[in-house]
């Protein structure tokens, strides 16, 4: 992916206050790309990656963070609001692997060192035929440091209310005549964020908001209510809220003030309650080294390491209604009774622990060929291993039980109490931690060549021929099942040609050209699906050196995950997920099985991607652009639910197994369903992307401003082939949707020795789920930044050559996320519970 030269004052967070006043337009080509530097992602004052990336305006939604999202605490993005897994993430150029901790789904983003990061470049429409498959949405590619010639130190703390996060690098490197050699260490941490911080979620009464009172009865303590119709003895009343006691046993005169009256909670009473961040810690490692082996030829390596630990305390564990017969030795009423409650905090709490393991390694040969031509060869093997460990969310009965009815105090368990409830003896045999393992590599050989094919009267034609060998693998086992993954081997041949084909007289270079074509083509072959070929085009038309003008479709695959084509097969009883037949006049499913499996005639998700765009640039320091982009997902891969699946029987030819026709001409009862992922979906959206800024300079430094924002025009889906087409534009779902809105504002002014910059986040309104169409969104953020450059002030640094002391504040006004009708109350695609985040950052080379 080609990288922009560097602006002077690109917009929104691209802005740069000071820097080279090389005008863009001269290095940009056929496809949008945009292009962040590190400095861009310091001065938002994110603290991650995926954040970052999160925040931009071409990523209309996100996965979520916390345990309501959908990655659990893996670092991913969605560029268009389009399916998790559907954008390349590039390393240096080169694809990732689906990590096997995300199910092979995605490559998880935290697993980068962030403080190896030199720039970041997105290209926001599909693009397979250049990168390969994936690239449904588009490509982010994530450039590493290479080159230091210095001792580096990079220092970071922030944090807000009830949270804190901090990174610290340091980088150390040597080049001369003969080559390079660069070694990055990086750390980072922050602290989980419980909804017990936020008073939004204290009582769970959302009444306050126009919404429901979604208090349970699973409280520290809970609540007794009769086994029978009757009162419970002694009092009058069926339930009655436990009391809290200092001895942990109360008598039955302790429940007298509570009849009729149960305890009622949300979870964040009951410790931490569900996790809106999760706590995560980061090691990296990062090396590069350059050899020069003279005539024009390098050979060069790379090696990333990278260690990333997730931990998270949730609630204490739960009781649902469970009988505690009169033997218990803390029943004080003599008759078995039902108890719903959760155990207090020093009984164990239910919670996350999650630690992966990936490394990188790649070396690499380049050098010159005979007629200008250049060839590059490298080979990259990359594991990543990983165990979730989910705490205390095995619950067996038999024990559980037993410990409810024993008469021993030292072998019961007491359900009467928010204190200790029991021996961790017997607390351990009832809950019991579920623990998966996974593990997911990619082996990959690539070789290209690129130079001038021909001369042509306009300039010279260019070209690439390429190659790449994979092999990936992926392997879940939850202990104590049957593990369930396997592997795939594919073969790429790729070509690209860039045509001058006119040019303006008197001008030479790129700039001077005044028509290119640009052509891409790449053929993928899998042991699975067979051959397939994407394709791609692009104008560029520059009728002055202050203009762009620019088009480019293109097709797109991506492969069914690893996860996808190996699924273990389960069976179930198709009576116990409440399925009507419409084929036999809607009556109810009583018996036949469900099998969940794979589907042999899975086939990959295609794409198609369009843009048209036009860039003004009539001085350094001034840009206006404006992009039209459209996007189209067919033969998306679904799950449907097992009713859909039924009522699609026309469409699903094997998924729906009868027996014989009975009498009155109806089909066979159910004997068998199907449950398996399915091609039937197709999502297509489109909008126009904006953007306009300005820098100038002025007696003491310089101004930025700049504005830029993505409206989409459409988003619709249609996950079955007889569904009608519904618009998901500005409605918020559990899956696919879009807002139609998304945009920032930026402003700074850069002096010598310090800088001062403020930026605002748009987000348009969306109507949220529910009958009673509440809008949510057209909200604004804003983030203030500043720079002091040391050294210029006076301030001795002990020899350095560079010095800075940044400070951000992210979301000035401490707005916190709005209420939304349904579980769990808020939108996880668009908010951030971290509210006002300040940090400060020290940046030092020698």
């Amino acid at each position: 992916m080609p990288a922009s030269a560097p602006s002077a004052a690109q917009e929104l967070g691209r802005v740069q206050v000071t820097g080279s006043r090389l005008k863009r337009i001269d290095a940009e080509g056929p496809v949008p790309v945009q292009v962040y530097r590190r400095e861009d992602l310091e001065r938002s004052g994110q603290p991650s990656l995926a954040k970052f990336l999160n925040s931009l305006n071409e990523t209309s939604m996100s996965s979520g963070e916390g345990a309501n999202s959908g990655t659990a605490g893996q670092g991913t993005v969605q560029l268009r609001g389009m399916p998790l897994g559907s954008t390349a993430v590039l390393l240096n150029g080169r694809k990732l692997q689906a990590v096997g901790s995300s199910s092979a789904s995605y490559f998880n983003l935290n697993l980068i060192p962030i403080g190896a990061i030199e720039r970041i470049e997105v290209l926001p429409v599909g693009s397979s035929a250049v990168y390969g498959g994936d690239a449904l949405a588009g490509v982010v590619n994530v450039v590493l440091k290479s080159r230091l010639d210095a001792l580096s130190l990079d220092a970071r703390v922030g944090g807000g209310r009830g949270f804190e996060d901090g990174s610290l690098a340091l980088a150390g490197g040597r080049q001369n005549t003969e080559g390079s050699v660069l070694i990055l260490g990086s750390y980072s941490k922050a602290t989980t964020l419980g909804m017990s911080e936020r008073d939004f979620f204290l009582d769970a009464d959302y009444r306050r908001f126009g919404g429901p009172d979604a208090r349970v009865r699973t409280c520290a303590p809970g609540t007794v209510s009769s086994n029978t119709n009757g009162n419970l003895p002694g009092l009058a009343a069926t339930s009655a809220g436990i009391p809290v006691t200092s001895a942990g046993r109360p008598t039955l005169a302790d429940f007298a003030a509570a009849a009729g009256r149960p305890n009622l909670c949300g979870d964040a009473q009951n410790g931490n309650g569900n996790a809106l961040v999760y706590g995560n810690e980061t090691l990296g490692l990062h090396t590069v080294a350059e050899r020069h082996l003279g005539a024009g030829w390098t050979a060069f390596a790379e090696a990333t390491l990278s260690e990333d630990r997730l931990a998270s305390n949730f609630t204490g564990m739960k009781f649902n209604n469970v009988l505690v017969p009169a033997s218990n030795p803390y029943n004080p009423f003599g008759v078995p009774v039902r108890v719903t409650s959760t155990l207090g905090l020093e009984n164990g709490s239910v919670g996350i622990a999650r630690e992966t393991r990936y490394t990188r390694l790649l070396g690499g040969l380049r050098g010159e060929l005979p007629g200008a031509w250049d060839l590059e060869a490298t080979v990259t093997s990359s594991r990543d291993r990983s165990e979730q460990r989910n705490r205390n969310v095995n619950v067996n009965a038999n024990a559980r039980t037993a410990a409810l009815a024993a008469s021993d105090p030292a072998l019961a368990l007491n359900p009467f109490t928010a204190g200790r409830a029991a021996t961790d003896a017997v607390i351990q045999s009832i809950w019991s931690d579920s623990v998966r393992q996974t593990e997911g590599s990619k082996d990959m050989f690539a070789a290209f060549v690129r130079g001038p094919a021909a001369a042509l009267p306009a300039g010279s034609l260019d070209a690439v021929v390429g190659a790449e060998v994979t092999r990936d693998r992926y392997d879940s086992l939850t202990v104590g099942t049957v593990s369930n993954g396997g592997s795939r081997s594919a073969q790429a041949l790729y070509g690209e040609l860039r045509a001058p084909l006119m040019r303006r007289d008197g001008v030479v270079g790129r700039g001077g050209e005044l028509a290119a074509l640009t052509l891409a083509a790449r053929s993928d072959r899998t042991a699975q699906f067979g051959r397939a070929a994407t394709y791609q085009g692009g104008l560029e038309l520059r009728p002055s050196a202050s203009w762009l003008l620019r088009a480019s479709a293109a097709t797109s695959l991506k492969p069914p995950t690893l996860s996808q084509t190996f699924v273990t097969d389960q069976v179930l009883p198709a009576s116990s997920f409440g399925l009507v037949d419409p084929a036999r006049q809607g009556e109810a499913v009583t018996a036949g099985e469900l099998v969940r499996t794979a589907n042999p005639a899975l086939k990959p998700e295609r794409g198609k991607a369009f843009s048209l765009g036009a860039n003004w640039e009539p001085q350094t320091g001034t840009r206006l652009a404006v992009t039209a982009w459209r996007l189209r997902a067919e033969q998306l891969i679904v799950l449907l639910l097992p009713q859909a699946l039924l009522n699609n029987e026309a469409l699903l030819p094997g998924f729906v197994t009868r027996e014989a026709a009975t009498a009155g001409g109806l089909p066979g009862r159910l004997s068998r369903l199907t449950y398996a992922e399915t091609n039937l979906g197709v999502l297509e959206t489109r909008g126009i992307d904006l953007e306009a800024r300005r820098s100038w300079r002025s007696p003491g430094g310089t101004w930025s401003l700049g504005v830029g924002a993505t409206r989409v025009q459409q988003y619709d889906v249609k996950l079955t082939p007889n569904a009608a087409v519904e618009s998901r534009l500005g409605r918020r779902t559990l899956d696919y949707w879009s807002p139609e809105w998304k945009g920032q504002v930026f402003g700074g002014f850069a002096a010598p020795a310090w800088s001062l910059s403020v930026t605002g986040r748009y987000l348009g309104a969306y109507q949220d789920t529910g009958s009673r169409a509440r809008r949510l969104g057209d909200t604004v953020l804003v983030d203030l930044a500043g720079r002091l450059d040391l050294r210029t002030l006076g301030v001795p640094m002990g020899g350095a050559s560079a010095a800075a002391l940044s400070f951000g504040v992210v979301n000035v006004g401490d707005r916190q996320p709005q209420f939304t009708e349904a579980a769990p109350y808020y939108d996880p695609t668009q908010a951030d519970w971290r509210g006002r985040t300040l940090s400060v950052r020290l940046s030092v080379d020698w």
